[in-house]
């Protein structure tokens, strides 16, 4: 399944898909980025993730986008939600 939402900091996408993956054994993906009208659209991939997951993961980003857009921030704390080691 995949979704597609309007987000505030995309880049607090990756950092927490990376480490929501890394705790939960699961193989979300941040497929891609698009700017619409100046607003960043991004597009989820859920694989085989089970409903449980999608749920707690699409409850937890969204919790996390509503501060960083409040702080006014794009990025998560780094030592806690690190950037995936770049793919070679």
């Amino acid at each position: 399944m995949k979704l597609r939402k309007i987000m505030y900091a995309p880049s607090a996408v990756t950092q927490f898909t990376y480490k929501f993956n890394k705790e939960n054994n699961t193989d979300i993906e941040k497929e891609s980025v698009e700017f619409l009208d100046g607003s960043p659209f991004v597009t989820i991939d859920f694989k085989n993730t089970s409903v449980e997951l999608m749920l707690e993961y699409t409850y937890e980003l969204a919790g996390i986008q509503e501060y960083l857009g409040i702080k006014r921030e794009s990025l998560l704390p780094l030592k806690d939600y690190p950037f995936p080691p770049e793919q070679k």
